[in-house]
């Protein structure tokens, strides 16, 4: 009896083994948090540079797409600008009525360059004076008439080919604009070959870039309307 009772005693009052804990859980907690505050981190830089990205493509493609200012190209010997521009941005930038405006910056058209209130077409094709002159017909003018030096020095700027313009003295012995206009200002080169229609050679010197040629030839040409 006594025995037992040591026994029971021994287990009732004696030191029992330490339970094993589970690991630390607030350490667990801590190393998660951070993790997700870095991934947020990382996921706001992100967002930001795509924002960034879609206002620089947005950016790229309105430039690319919008509408361009007016441009002015200015011309030397105190020759008026070559205007390519809209209506309204010609009314803005010179201030007039609207009948002026139409006047100064009225359309030619695609493939016409306008200078002095005149549109003028340099073709790529070839054709014979005459065939050149039916065609300008058809587009609305004619073969060019130059009358001064101002659109002289501009067609020989804008070609760099050999061009029918509307002179020649076919049925006359004088050279003649088709216009009847008389011909006051003279660009002839100095050695002239013979022939009854007359070539602005664009790759001469303005101040002697006409030339006679053979009518029949097959050369571009410059028409005009206004």
């Amino acid at each position: 009896m006594y025995v037992k009772l040591c026994n029971f005693g021994k287990y009732a009052g004696g030191k029992s083994e330490p339970k094993k804990l589970p690991p630390d859980s607030d350490a667990s907690d801590t190393d998660t948090y951070r993790k997700v505050r870095v991934y947020r981190i990382i996921s706001l830089v992100l967002f930001v540079i795509c924002v960034m990205l879609l206002i620089v493509v947005l950016a790229l493609l309105i430039k690319l797409t919008g509408t361009q200012p007016c441009q002015v190209v200015e011309e030397t010997n105190r020759s008026p600008p070559e205007q390519e521009c809209s209506m309204n941005k010609c009314q803005e930038v010179y201030q007039q009525t609207l009948e002026e405006t139409r006047h100064l910056c009225s359309d030619c058209g695609k493939g016409w360059l306008k200078f002095e209130n005149t549109c003028y077409f340099l073709s790529q094709n070839r054709l014979t004076w005459q065939l050149s002159r039916e065609e300008c017909q058809r587009k609305g003018g004619d073969l060019a008439v130059i009358t001064n030096q101002r659109v002289q020095m501009y067609l020989s700027r804008k070609g760099n080919l050999d061009y029918w313009i509307g002179l020649s003295q076919v049925g006359t012995n004088e050279w003649t604009w088709i216009n009847n206009t008389v011909l006051t200002v003279r660009y002839w080169e100095k050695d002239s070959s013979p022939g009854d229609c007359a070539i602005l050679a664009a790759n001469n010197p303005p101040e002697q870039s006409w030339r006679p040629s053979q009518c029949k030839l097959y050369l571009q040409y410059i028409c005009q309307k206004i």
